[in-house]
Parts: C-alpha cells; structure tokens; sequence
C-alpha cells in the first residue's frame, strides 16, 4: 500500500515541452492560468479507499486521485467475446477468412485480459507542497511529473464556445502532445479553477469540508512565510476559512476584481508599501 510520504518523491520527468507552444493560444486550445469560477467542493464522502470518487488522499500537501484504467481493455475484452460467440453464427465464404476471425478476435481477448491484470495504476498527483503535478502517461508508459507553472493545459472540445461537452486535459511532454483528461468533475472551467486554486500555494484551501480540518496548519504556514502574494491570477475573490484570518492577510494582499472601461474584469493586487518592500512588483504566472 502507498503511503502518502510516497506521493512527495515524484522526480521531475520533464521540464519543457518538445515543440514550442503554438502562438495562438486561442485556436491551438490552450487554457490561460487563472481562476475563472468557483471550483468544485471537495466533500469528505468523496474521499478515501471506499470513496466512489477515487480521492485517495485530500490535505493541505498533496491530493490524489485514482484514475481510471480498465475501461479500454473492458470495452476491447466485451467486443471481442461477443465476437467469438457471433462466430458460431457466422457462415464465411472461405475457411481461411473465419480462421483469421477468430485468431485475431482471440488475441484481442488475450491481450485485454493481461492489459487488465499487469498495467500499472494510474495516478492523478498535485502536490501542492512542491508545486508538482504527476500525471498518468499511456498504458505502461512511466507517469511524467512536471511544474506546474511549466504545463500546457488544453481541453478538448476545440475553440471556446463549441458545441459539445468540454473536457480538461493536460497536454503530455512528447512528440505527439495526446492529451490525458483529468476527471475532477464539473466543467473544464471548474477543473481548471480547482486545479489552479489547489496549486498556488500562497491561497487558501478550495472549497469543501474535505479540508477543513487541514486549514488551519495551511493558514500557520502561509502566515509564517509572510502572506506572499498568489501565484495564479484570479477573478474570484480568494476567501480565508475564518474572518480573522482574512484580517490578517488582507494586511499583506488581497484580491481586487474590478472592471474596466471596456467591461472586462481586471485582477489586480493592493499590497501595502511594506509588501511591495517585501515581495517586489507582483506579477502572475502565465504558461509556456
């Protein structure tokens, strides 16, 4: 059984990507770094071993999600037994045709049966403490861990706006750039903003009751380190659990949600003089 220990000694794989970044980010399906919506709860039923969810873990350090890995050998293994069995229905025009048929579909079982039994478990990892995301690589391909700050996030459903459901993807380092779907739940723009949220350390926890009762070491961190200001932009007012925490921080940053004479929402950050001392100008990550 892993430990949670375990989960902090990811090696970083890669630290760019094969190809340069296409330059519109609009139409190659890249994703911006910011918080957009209010992120999905997490709950406690929807963590631990019986969960239904596959949160494995959920703190103030890492979370883990378990990912799903049997359905492409279950969806091969159903299709090539009802294959099988529709062969003894099957009259072929040539012995050697329904020979082939059935070799081929036997294979095809065999394979999803070993795929099944050997492939190794897939991981969904965002270690918050050390800024990492690890995330599975196709069928027995080593899992990548990366920065955060140093992935391309995408989704799947084209341009914004398109029709059809949307999914978030993180797009894998290699020459291919195959995306791997995250499966938080809720939208691409939830997933994104959850995902974002979770990783700037320097926030609160996100929503949800699965970490309230790691808040209050999060916030003794964040207080001991000096409040530094966010790493990620929002438009979604950043909270703290308690009304004197949010005292205390908003004496060294807060968020700023204004809009301007276009109408769009602008973030900006007040930081005190004292701040600005401290931590310089702030500028928010952008991706690669």
């Amino acid at each position: 059984m892993v430990k949670v220990k375990d989960y902090f000694n990811k090696k970083v794989t890669h630290t760019s990507y094969v190809k340069k970044r296409k330059k519109n980010a609009f139409w190659a399906g890249y994703l911006p770094f910011e918080i957009s919506e209010t992120p999905m709860s997490k709950t406690l039923e929807s963590v631990g071993i019986d969960s239904k969810k596959k949160y494995r873990v959920a703190n103030h350090e890492v979370l883990v999600r378990e990912e799903p890995k049997f359905i492409g050998p279950l969806i091969f293994g159903i299709f090539s037994t009802f294959m099988l069995f529709g062969s003894f229905f099957i009259e072929f025009e040539e012995k050697v045709s329904g020979i082939y048929f059935l070799i081929i579909n036997t294979l095809i079982l065999f394979s999803s049966v070993v795929y099944y039994f050997t492939v190794p478990d897939k991981e969904l990892i965002l270690n918050r403490r050390d800024g990492l995301v690890s995330f599975p690589a196709f069928a027995y391909g080593k899992p990548f861990t990366m920065a955060v700050e140093k992935l391309r996030i995408g989704y799947t459903s084209g341009a914004s706006g398109s029709p059809g459901p949307g999914r978030l993807i993180i797009i894998r380092p290699t020459k291919k750039q195959f995306g791997y779907m995250t499966n938080l739940g809720g939208s691409y723009f939830e997933e994104l903003s959850f995902l974002i949220w979770y990783m700037d350390k320097n926030r609160p926890l996100p929503p949800g009751d699965a970490f309230d009762e790691y808040r209050k070491a999060d916030y003794k961190r964040r207080k001991e380190e000096g409040f530094p200001p966010p790493v990620f932009r929002s438009f979604i007012p950043t909270r703290e659990y308690k009304h004197k925490w949010q005292k205390e921080r908003d004496k060294h940053w807060k968020d700023i949600i204004e809009t301007d004479e276009k109408g769009n929402q602008v973030h900006r950050i007040w930081q005190s003089a004292e701040n600005v001392e401290r931590h310089g100008e702030w500028k928010p990550v952008v991706p690669q």
